[in-house]
């Protein structure tokens, strides 16, 4: 099916097209803030009657329009809102005991918060880059604490939002706080967004050979997110001006959650693609030569662990 889906395809095309693998399932969705694709990826799996869509982000009563609007659409769906600050590691720990505690089960676990654009460097209370702590190493956290959820699904699967900045990433993270090398934001931004890629095939080799499928995304270019709200006018130009420069086509939030979802319920995208990178619905290759820089991958895993202070060894 998704051989027909692209660029222009809908989140609630995906969501139609794959009832059946909705429908029953318990979902995860961080950063499910009004007007984001976090808010496009919930709203859409709830046209399919899912058993549970849990919501994960730093301020509930931010996202609890969302959690409404879930209910709006299917009252029998059980909907539950945890408090998580991802940029902090005891809020990820805390979090984490109290949602596997609730749901020994998860199905699909889409890391989908994120940050974008802190003009300057800044270490969040456990000493870790801002946009590095928040985009990588909270998600590493969460998703290592709720593997035990996650394995008991028949089919776990876990998707990683990373960006076409990604690019901006070297693959080397010896120097992941900017303590040897000049700050900008969107090398801080690149650097995390090229681990979503290197940690999605990291659980996809350590935890392919028992069943879990582990792919990320790139939604594509969203100018009607609140992501870019806080951004100055020089960061907007920049951006604007990349994707004039490499003739990218916006898209909706609507259209842009349509890759998260394929990825997240999509059959033919299981042991054959874990560890794939998506977009516009699509498996496709990234064209960054940090991704593929050699041991990039396990110096990320034994850096983020040693971040967490925690082992975890599949």
């Amino acid at each position: 099916m998704s051989g027909t889906f692209g660029h222009s395809t809908t989140a609630e095309e995906v969501v139609a097209a794959y009832s059946d693998r909705v429908k029953g399932r318990i979902l995860l969705v961080t950063g499910p803030t009004p007007n984001t694709l976090g808010d496009a990826t919930a709203r859409s799996l709830a046209r399919a009657q899912p058993a549970a869509l849990i919501l994960v982000g730093r301020s509930p009563a931010k996202y609890a329009p969302v959690a409404d609007a879930i209910r709006a659409i299917d009252p029998s769906i059980d909907v539950r809102i945890y408090g998580v600050d991802l940029s902090s590691l005891a809020s990820v720990r805390e979090g984490a005991r109290t949602i596997a505690a609730a749901h020994p089960r998860i199905d699909v676990l889409i890391n989908n918060a994120g940050i974008m654009g802190i003009p300057e460097r800044r270490l969040n209370a456990d000493g870790i880059e801002e946009h590095f702590a928040t985009n990588h190493v909270g998600h590493f956290l969460l998703t290592n604490l709720l593997m035990d959820s996650l394995m008991r699904s028949d089919e776990p699967r876990v998707v990683n939002l990373t960006s076409w900045g990604h690019k901006w990433g070297t693959g080397d993270y010896s120097d992941y706080n900017f303590e040897h090398r000049p700050y900008e934001w969107n090398l801080g931004y690149g650097q995390s967004k090229l681990a979503n890629i290197h940690f999605t095939g990291s659980l996809a080799a350590k935890l392919g050979p028992r069943g879990l499928s582990a792919i990320s995304v790139h939604p594509g270019s969203i100018w009607e997110t609140d992501l870019t709200a806080s951004f100055s006018e020089e960061q907007r130009k920049k951006l604007r001006e990349h994707d004039d420069d490499a003739g990218v086509v916006t898209k909706t939030l609507s259209q842009g959650a349509s890759t998260t979802l394929v990825a997240a319920l999509d059959p033919n995208l299981g042991k054959a693609h874990s560890g794939c990178y998506m977009e516009d619905c699509h498996v496709s290759e990234t064209r960054c030569d940090g991704a593929r820089r050699p041991g990039a991958r396990d110096e990320l895993w034994a850096l983020s662990e040693k971040l967490v202070g925690e082992t975890f060894a599949y």
